[in-house]
C-alpha cells in the first residue's frame, strides 16, 4: 500500500494524459499501473463523448467508474451502469440551437448518450480538419486512435442547424459550438444573460464552447463519484490542463495543472507537472508513490527527472 494521504486520481484526457500525437506513453500506463497495485484509485475525467471515454479508459485501463462529459455522465466502465445522468433540457437546447443559428460561422455538435448530431454534412470532414490542425506529432497509432475516438462515432450529419433543431427528439448531454471567437464571445454573453444559472459554459478547445445544465461541471462529477466510493475530496488529486478543469482542480485536495496549460490554469492549480508531450502525469503520479522525489517534479515549470 502507498503511504500517499491521497486515495483517487482523476486524470483529463486531452492535453494531459494522452500527447498531442494522441497516444499514452509506456511510461504513463506503466506508472497508472503502479498506482493501482499500491491501492489507489485511477479514473479518468474527461469532456469527452462516452463511447470515446470509455475506450481510453479500458486501455489505460482505469479501476474506476468513468465521469465523462464534462461531468454530466458518469457510468462503469465494465458493466455500463449508469452512475450519474445530468442533461441540458429539451426546452433549453433547442433555445441554444436557435440562437446559434444567427451565426453563421457556427459548426455544432450536439453530445447525445449514444450518439452526436452534426449541424453540418460531414462530420469526418470537420474532425480530419481538427487533426492536421492539432497534431504535433504524426504517427499510425496516433491516427489510428484518433479515428476510432473522433471520427469512427455513431453522428447523424444534420445538414444545417434547422436539420439538428429536427433531429434533436431528446435532452443532450451537452452542445459543442465552434466558431468565429468574437462571435463566440458574443453568443456566450447572450446565453449568460438569458439563461443565467440554468447553463454552465466551459472551454476545452481554442474558439469552442461547451454547453452544459447548470450545476454540472468535472467537480460536481467528481463529488458525486467520490461519494459514491466513499473518498473525502481532500484525498482526490485531480489533473487538468484547460478552463473546464478549473472547477475540479479547486475542488480537489491537490489540483494539477500540466505544463502545457494556459497561465491563467496553472496560476489556478495547486502544482504544475511537465508537460503532456513530457509525460507529465507519469511525473506526477511517481512523485504521489514517492514522495521524496516530489521536489524535482512540483516546480510550475518543465521539472527534471
Amino acid at each position: 500500500m502507498s503511504s500517499t494521504p491521497y486515495k483517487m486520481i482523476a486524470l483529463d484526457v486531452d492535453g494531459t494524459l494522452i500527447s498531442s500525437g494522441y497516444t499514452v506513453s509506456s511510461r504513463t500506463r506503466q506508472a497508472l499501473r503502479k498506482a493501482i497495485e499500491m491501492g489507489l484509485i485511477v479514473t479518468l475525467a474527461t469532456g469527452r463523448f462516452w463511447g470515446s471515454a470509455v475506450r481510453i479508459a479500458k486501455s489505460i485501463p482505469v479501476n474506476a467508474p468513468v465521469v465523462s462529459n464534462d461531468g454530466a455522465l458518469i457510468k462503469d466502465v465494465h458493466s455500463g451502469k449508469e452512475l450519474f445522468y445530468r442533461p441540458l433540457s429539451l426546452e433549453v437546447a433547442k433555445h441554444v440551437l436557435k440562437g446559434a443559428g444567427r451565426y453563421p460561422s457556427f459548426e455544432v455538435q450536439i453530445f447525445l448518450k449514444e450518439r452526436k448530431i452534426f449541424s453540418g454534412t460531414a462530420y469526418w470532414k470537420m474532425q480530419l480538419r481538427r487533426y492536421f490542425r492539432s497534431a504535433k506529432r504524426f504517427s499510425f497509432l496516433g491516427f489510428y486512435n484518433y479515428m476510432k475516438d473522433f471520427v469512427l462515432l455513431p453522428v447523424e450529419n444534420a445538414g444545417s442547424l434547422e436539420g439538428a433543431l429536427k433531429l434533436l427528439k431528446e435532452a443532450p448531454t451537452k452542445i459543442v459550438i465552434s466558431g468565429n471567437p468574437e462571435e463566440i464571445r458574443e453568443f456566450s454573453k447572450e446565453l449568460t444573460k438569458d439563461l443565467e444559472d440554468g447553463i454552465y459554459i466551459t472551454s476545452a478547445i481554442k474558439d469552442s464552447i461547451d454547453i452544459l445544465e447548470g450545476s454540472v461541471s468535472k467537480a460536481k462529477g467528481l463529488e458525486v463519484l467520490s461519494g459514491i466510493l466513499g473518498i473525502k475530496r481532500e484525498e482526490i488529486i485531480a489533473v487538468g490542463d484547460n478552463f473546464n478543469d478549473l472547477e475540479m482542480l479547486r475542488f480537489a485536495g491537490l489540483g494539477v495543472a500540466m505544463g502545457n496549460a494556459p497561465e491563467t490554469v496553472k496560476q489556478k492549480a495547486d502544482f504544475v507537472t511537465a508537460k503532456n508531450d513530457e509525460d507529465g502525469v507519469a511525473f506526477l503520479v511517481e512523485s504521489v508513490l514517492f514522495p521524496d522525489r516530489r521536489t524535482k517534479i512540483y516546480t510550475g515549470a518543465t521539472p527534471t527527472g
